[in-house]
């Protein structure tokens, strides 16, 4: 029986400085960053190890004055 799962993609979300990871077994995880400098770290590590495909951007949450 084989456990181990790898991770299929990420959807990134600038926003809030997290990760969440989903494998090939269709479980996610979401990994919440508490600096920018860990942000950057984890972004790195997907971009290098990730083809384009497998990586998503979650919508921007945009704030502002209703006109």
């Amino acid at each position: 029986m084989n456990t181990e799962a790898y991770v299929e993609g990420v959807v990134i979300d600038i926003c809030s400085r997290s990760f969440l990871l989903i494998s090939d077994q269709e479980e996610e995880r979401l990994i919440q960053c508490d600096s920018p400098e860990e942000f950057m770290n984890v972004m790195e590590v997907c971009t290098s190890h990730l083809n384009d495909d497998q990586i998503q951007y979650a919508d921007l949450s945009v704030k502002g004055n209703k006109v």
